[in-house]
């Protein structure tokens, strides 16, 4: 039986995702290493120590945000159009992938911010948004369950999913950023192509 939630759990939960959602704006406007916990607090309309009553430090906000933004991701990486989409089908998706990455541009700042610029005992997010998003993208592909299979003792397949996960980012990201750009749209259509054909390398024999 679901525990009913009290208004005080509802006041706590707001202000936690207030504090959050500010915590992406600071992080973008500012640069995560220069951001502060006051400029967090601040823009979300609360005090320090209410920061603290939510988050332990900046580290954590960073970590409950990659986790957000990535699931979110994971979300339009499980609607890709498999097993076997034609390419008109796959440029739509890809689009669609675009204007989610165009409305979460703050997770594309903070993701270029802290990918490469982190200490070794951080979290390596680059790798776990790669991982998550290639995961959905095995539960509709042939292909891409080959790619993430632990017990494939080929890593070309897995090689070739982590450079396409890239290449899908990088050109719906840009396609979408400058709809007038001729040459943008058109990456979109080669890495649809690169997704074809690598979803027909790996078809049932």
């Amino acid at each position: 039986m679901a525990v009913k939630k009290t208004l005080r759990d509802v006041q706590k939960e707001d202000t936690h995702n207030r504090l959050l959602d500010a915590a992406g704006r600071i992080f973008d406007r500012e640069g995560y290493e220069a951001a502060t916990v006051d400029q967090i607090a601040a823009e979300a309309g609360a005090s320090r120590p209410t920061f603290y009553a939510h988050f332990r430090d900046k580290d954590q906000v960073l970590e409950e945000l990659m986790a957000v933004y990535t699931a979110r991701g994971r979300e339009f990486m499980a609607k890709f159009p498999g097993p076997t989409p034609t390419k008109e089908e796959v440029v739509a998706w890809l689009l669609d992938v675009g204007n989610f990455l165009r409305q979460e541009s703050a997770f594309l700042s903070l993701l270029s911010q802290i990918v490469g610029h982190r200490s070794k005992s951080s979290p390596n997010y680059g790798r776990n948004v790669g991982y998550a998003w290639l995961s959905a993208l095995a539960e509709r592909s042939r292909a891409f369950a080959i790619a993430m299979d632990d017990n494939c003792q080929d890593p070309y397949p897995r090689a070739r999913a982590e450079l396409l996960v890239i290449e899908i980012v990088w050109a719906c990201a840009s396609a979408v950023t400058n709809p007038d750009d001729k040459v943008g749209l058109v990456r979109v259509e080669v890495v649809a192509d690169a997704l074809c054909g690598f979803m027909r390398d790996y078809l049932p024999a």
